[in-house]
């Protein structure tokens, strides 16, 4: 019989054993890119994996290559820094994060402008700020990473050590398709222009965007839950950001990012023009993108109902550099001195919108084969891309 003193020694040796086996197979297998990310090379990572990891240790390993950065959230991901160096010749990361919130924004500001000697920050407001202040709770790559939070960072790795083995045996098992980030950052975008080119075809691609955009539409008649209280945060926050960048010499330059016009309506309320106008006091002139014009109502400009292609973030890019855009609408430059007026416009514009709405049930959608299709110009070069 065995003693109880070899017992012991034979549970905790199991238990040992056990452990040993998680931490290697959550090390090797590496579910969630963190142990890829140390580095700050891995190019292929997949989008859903812990990509804040992955941004925060290439600025901090190659933050030599680049005088500015992009910080947004996944709109922000179709902003490329090549055409950004137009913008005013700086070299570009692009350090979007899915899911992008407030408190994202000020953690990679606050360790750009203390470890490294950018000259710029640009950063996109994507009005989803307003919708949820903190995403952590979706789950562990929306959490910050701990280089940026300035926690323990050997806690941190060993949590990702220790997560549910559960994960890397579904990471080892699955089959689908990774989507990695180009190395200056930004997303590749070329399956999702595969996807409009396929379901062109008996307008296929139009009812995916007019289906995803119903959801949209009960808020034309009551405003988002905690948009209030949210909006006092992510205030709150800017002005943090606007000082850190103030206090060590960076430029701040914001814009309000580009939506799709069904996505709009759900963040179209006084907070939003309350936000809109303490942004310009605090920051001074500031882009503005998410305005009513033809080219967000061009649905084929964007590759679902939350995200622009490379085309709009190439225009947002022209008409912030001072070239006329073609478009009427697209693009106003919001000032202390005509952001009330700009609102009361905008008010106006809603309304005309909601009456088409309320008459046709749905939105005046731009046609296919108006010129504000952007993408539509770029449909043979893609489509021999995907030959390749």
């Amino acid at each position: 019989m065995m003693s109880a003193k070899r017992w012991s020694i034979s549970f905790i040796a199991i238990i040992l054993v056990c452990l040993l086996v998680i931490m290697s197979l959550n090390y090797f297998v590496d579910p969630y890119g963190y142990f890829a990310s140390q580095g700050g090379d891995n190019y292929e990572l997949d989008e859903n994996d812990y990509l804040r990891e992955q941004k925060a240790q290439h600025i901090r390993h190659f933050s030599d290559r680049y005088d500015a950065y992009l910080v947004g959230g996944s709109k922000a991901g179709a902003i490329q820094p090549s055409k950004l160096k137009e913008l005013d010749g700086n070299d570009y990361y692009n350090c979007w994060v899915l899911s992008g919130n407030f408190p994202d924004y000020l953690a990679y500001v606050k360790y750009i402008v203390e470890n490294t000697k950018a000259k710029k920050i640009l950063l996109q407001i994507s009005t989803s700020e307003l919708y949820e202040f903190n995403r952590e709770d979706y789950g562990t790559i929306y959490k910050v990473p701990a280089i940026l939070s300035g926690e323990s960072r050997v806690a941190e790795a060993v949590s990702f050590l220790m997560k549910n083995p559960k994960v890397s045996w579904e990471e080892m098992t699955k089959q689908t398709e990774t989507y990695p980030c180009k190395e200056s950052g930004e997303r590749d975008l070329q399956h999702y222009y595969d996807y409009q080119l396929e379901n062109l075809v008996e307008n296929g691609f139009y009812w995916y965007m007019r289906n995803g955009s119903v959801k949209y539409y009960q808020y034309f008649y009551k405003e988002r839950k905690g948009l209030e209280e949210n909006k006092e945060e992510c205030i709150r926050i800017l002005k943090e950001i606007k000082n850190l960048c103030d206090e060590h010499g960076v430029e701040l330059q914001v814009y309000f990012a580009s939506l799709f016009a069904s996505q709009m309506i759900q963040y179209e309320s006084d907070t939003l023009y309350d936000f809109m106008e303490e942004t310009v006091m605090i920051c001074g002139d500031v882009w503005c993108f998410n305005t009513y014009n033809e080219v967000c109502l061009c649905m084929y400009n964007y590759y679902n109902p939350s995200h622009f292609y490379y085309e709009i973030g190439d225009l947002m890019i022209d008409t912030m550099k001072g070239e006329k855009c073609p478009f009427e609408g697209f693009g106003i430059l919001l000032t202390r001195e005509n952001i009330g007026s700009v609102i009361e416009q905008r008010k106006k514009d809603y309304e005309v919108w909601k009456t088409y709405y309320e008459e046709n049930g749905l939105l005046p959608f731009t046609p296919r084969e108006s010129d504000a299709n952007l993408v539509a110009h770029t449909y043979g070069d893609l489509l021999k891309q995907g030959q390749k």
